[in-house]
């Protein structure tokens, strides 16, 4: 069976623009419909429509919306998590901290970031996939990359490098990252939270 003009035109028309970046454009597409719609109400057609491309091609790229969503946060996140040189035995940890927390507050400062994160908190509980997708696509790579760090820390407590970097976020965190998710006034100097934390957990010697 031959395929109909419009379709035939619309898919060589998607070919030609996914050349261009058309991933990007669905992605981008995606984004603002999530946003504004809400995870459940967005359907991978009205993806389609918005980007514009075939299902053909949307699918080609991403073969479901929990991939598809995926590729939103991993957008969001991709500065914060870019690969960055290992940190081998004889790096600095104060040093290689002090540059994730830097990283990590220009993260909390994109756009999309809050939106997101208010749309898994929103909708996760009824959509497990949401969930799933920002812990592999985001969070998770974060916490690894900070993990790694903390595998070239020596503890007296013997206690898991993942657990010392979940420890650390949380210190970082409680005084810097929710006080403004929650509009409130931290009456806390960002510099001296993330020294104090720092030395905290490297300990007298760090």
């Amino acid at each position: 069976m031959s395929v109909k003009a419009p379709e035939r035109d619309q898919d060589q028309a998607d070919a030609a623009a996914t050349r261009g970046g058309k991933p990007a454009a669905i992605v981008a597409a995606a984004k603002r419909l999530f946003l504004t719609q809400g995870y459940a109400a967005t359907s991978m057609d009205a993806v389609a429509r918005e980007a514009p491309v075939s299902k053909r091609t949307l699918y080609n790229h991403f073969p479901s919306k929990e991939a598809l969503f995926a590729a939103v946060v991993t957008d969001a996140y991709a500065p914060f998590t870019a690969p960055e040189e290992a940190c081998e035995r004889a790096c600095d940890p104060r040093e290689a901290l002090t540059a994730y927390v830097e990283r990590m507050r220009g993260h909390w400062g994109h756009p999309d970031v809050m939106p997101l994160l208010k749309l898994i908190v929103a909708e996760g509980a009824t959509a497990p996939g949401l969930m799933d997708s920002y812990l592999a696509a985001g969070k998770g790579p974060a916490i690894t990359e900070l993990t790694r760090i903390f595998e070239h820390v020596d503890d007296p407590l013997g206690m898991p490098a993942e657990t010392r970097a979940l420890q650390f976020l949380g210190m970082i965190k409680e005084g810097l990252f929710w006080p403004g998710v929650l509009g409130i006034p931290s009456g806390r100097e960002p510099d001296v939270v993330i020294e104090q934390a720092i030395s905290r957990i490297l300990g007298a010697k760090g």
